[in-house]
């Protein structure tokens, strides 16, 4: 991924580790225990020499490598930003493994979840397409690295994240504000058996 940033692959897993050797980047071990990606990213950041970072997980693979050099440019003026795409029919609008995010005016977080967002009370949702784009959320973040530690180490799950399963709700809960940027292409983000299936039939 030539975007002009240093890559760094973290992982828990020698075999990984063995399959990346012949690539150009560096390859970092942690303990098998952490709970998520950004409680790997943070324990490995906390000991290197980067003001920011952008978590790019492995089920994410089909991500523009031109949408994460927005992510770095963007975190010139903001903390955190992630990225989201159009959602354009109602099975992935209604669909829990689809993350959906609304934002302000300003392109800030108001709210991400799994359910239908917002919801199209008196009409249907091609007329709710008439009035806005609902947007599909991109798990792909980009943080200041003493806000992805403090997130980390510090701040404690909040009831949001616990009840939607989505751990982005604990910086919000704790009044941290998360730029949404518009990503130049959908992404297939694989979280089940269906999710891969789509992703083999398109590669």
């Amino acid at each position: 991924m030539k975007v002009g940033y240093p890559v760094v692959v973290v992982c828990d897993d020698e075999e990984f580790k063995k399959v990346l050797s012949d690539y150009p980047v560096e390859v970092i071990l942690t303990p098998s225990n952490l709970k998520s990606g950004s409680d790997r990213i943070a324990y490995t950041l906390k000991n290197l020499d980067y003001d920011v970072v952008v978590n790019l997980q492995g089920d994410e693979p089909t991500i523009h490598p031109q949408d994460v050099k927005k992510i770095f440019q963007t975190l010139e003026q903001d903390q955190v930003a992630t990225l989201s795409y159009q959602i354009e029919n109602e099975e992935d609008y209604i669909n829990p493994n689809v993350v959906k995010v609304i934002t302000d005016k300003n392109g800030y977080a108001l709210y991400f979840s799994r359910s239908p967002i917002p919801f199209y009370r008196d009409i249907d949702f091609s007329q709710m397409l008439k009035i806005l784009k609902p947007q599909k959320h991109i798990g792909v973040y980009g943080y200041h690295k003493d806000v992805l530690l403090e997130f980390s180490f510090n701040l404690k799950p909040s009831p949001l994240e616990e009840v939607e399963k989505l751990e982005q709700l604990r910086l919000l809960y704790n009044g941290y504000k998360i730029k949404v940027i518009q990503a130049s292409k959908d992404s297939i983000g694989i979280d089940t058996k269906e999710d891969y299936e789509r992703f083999c039939s398109l590669i």
